[in-house]
């Protein structure tokens, strides 16, 4: 009888001792699991920096080619992507080319020059009517009479070109210069000495002093007229 009761005692304690070391392997086996789970989760959710970087400094690009490890063609001499006409050096010589000022030439302004004496007989009248003793009635003079005796010489007033000359009624001889955008009429010449289309320079002889018909009651002088724009100007605010 005793002998049955120690045999169930050590079967219990067996029994006792084989849950706790069954109860320890599974602790052991749980803790394991848990672990490897959390190592799975924390290598995913952090990628391996190392491999990332690497893989960067390979896959870089070099003159706008992307450049891959591995990719011998692409290794090869590098084109660059811009383009030739856009290169810095083209843009340089263009702004030197461009910068530089087209050089403008203007031609110097005429100063005119009195063909005769500066005694003015009578003055420019505008369209205000003036008596005439040649012709016994009003009318505008559209000139000035520069005092001179016959024979004297009558030189042009600017550089010009001859436009014309010829014989009139009423003015006598008469030469027609144009001076840049300014005509001048030299009437009542006794003697001319130029012709039609031919350059003079300023202070050229173009003729003599002679007789103007329609004022022919007057002293002796010159009748010089200026048009603008086809239009009779004074002359006196022109001569110098």
């Amino acid at each position: 009888m005793n002998n049955l009761h120690l045999l169930k005692n050590r079967s219990n304690k067996n029994n006792s001792k084989g849950f706790y070391v069954a109860l320890g392997i599974c602790l052991i086996a749980i803790g394991v699991a848990a672990w490897t789970t959390y190592d799975s989760v924390v290598n995913y959710s952090s990628p391996n920096t190392d491999s990332t970087s690497s893989t960067q400094q390979t896959n870089q690009t070099a003159s706008g080619i992307r450049v891959i490890a591995g990719d011998t063609q692409s290794s090869a001499k590098p084109v660059s992507s811009v383009p030739a006409s856009s290169r810095p050096e083209s843009r340089a010589s263009s702004k030197i080319s461009s910068s530089a000022p087209a050089k403008q030439t203007q031609a110097p302004a005429l100063t005119f020059l009195y063909p005769v004496g500066k005694t003015v007989t009578v003055k420019f009248s505008g369209e205000n009517p003036i008596y005439s003793k040649t012709l016994k009635d009003w009318r505008v003079h559209t000139g000035v009479d520069l005092s001179a005796k016959q024979g004297d010489p009558v030189k042009a007033s600017a550089d010009g070109t001859v436009k014309d000359v010829y014989a009139d009624d009423a003015f006598g001889n008469t030469v027609v210069i144009t001076h840049g955008d300014i005509e001048a009429y030299y009437c009542g010449l006794g003697q001319t000495g130029v012709k039609k289309g031919e350059k003079v320079k300023q202070s050229q002889q173009i003729g003599t002093v002679g007789v103007v018909p329609c004022e022919s009651a007057d002293v002796s002088h010159l009748h010089f007229a200026m048009k603008q724009s086809g239009k009779f100007i004074d002359p006196l605010t022109v001569l110098k």
